[in-house]
């Protein structure tokens, strides 16, 4: 026989089941503002921010130096149609290192103002296809021209002189070097044949004249066997 008290346990047991019954049958539902009380559920988990997307390592530019002689050249004209009438032909400038501030320099060791002083170089302007060029070097100049690019061609510049300015006449084969007229001092005779520098400027004058690089350098080549074979 159950005792009085057992069996008002028992139906409380029966009632708690029956009501936990019921509410596992309703769906959880829960306000769009509900907030979680940290005191309630003791810990608040904690969400690690999310990664960033992982990106390949991009392989490291090898820079390969380039062998002597191999850089490519191109020849450059300069050109001022008016005030004053200008034509300056430069051979053999390295595409890649021969910068817009080298053909002002150009332009300005041929020039005088009114009073025979030098022309500032913001007085000069370039010009390309008749607009004032955008770049730093003949290589950024030519980045459309693949063809120019590839050395060993002529290409025409244009300049404009802000102000106007007068030519002073210096031998062209000084100005084909890039450098200012000087006094001749140092060796002469043969020793100057033994330089380097005799045979770059034979080269010049002969690519200037038949307007042919490579022929150009052929003859230089030749004509050095020939001189080196008479001595």
């Amino acid at each position: 026989m159950f005792s009085s008290g057992s069996t008002a346990a028992m139906a409380e047991v029966t009632f708690i089941k029956t009501f936990l019954s019921s509410l596992d049958s309703r769906p959880i539902k829960l306000p769009a503002d509900y907030v979680i009380d940290p005191e309630r559920v003791g810990r608040v988990p904690f969400l690690l921010p999310r990664m960033p997307a992982a990106h390949p390592e991009m392989p490291k530019k090898v820079k390969r130096s380039q062998a002597p002689g191999s850089a490519k050249s191109i020849t450059v004209n300069l050109k001022s149609a008016r005030n004053p009438f200008l034509e300056i032909k430069l051979s053999n400038k390295p595409i890649s290192t021969t910068s817009v501030q080298d053909l002002k320099d150009a332009v300005r060791d041929r020039v005088l103002d009114a009073q025979s002083n030098k022309i500032p170089l913001d007085k000069i302007k370039i010009l390309y296809k008749r607009k004032p060029v955008t770049g730093k070097t003949i290589a950024e100049l030519l980045a459309d021209e693949p063809d120019l690019l590839a050395g060993g061609k002529e290409v025409e510049f244009g300049v404009m002189i802000m102000g106007g300015a007068k030519v002073v006449e210096v031998d062209q084969e000084i100005v084909d070097r890039g450098a200012s007229p000087k006094a001749a001092v140092g060796p002469s005779g043969e020793a100057i044949v033994e330089t380097d520098a005799f045979w770059e400027d034979l080269e010049g004058y002969l690519g200037q004249r038949i307007k042919d690089n490579e022929e150009a350098k052929r003859l230089r080549i030749l004509f050095k066997e020939a001189w080196s074979s008479s001595r």
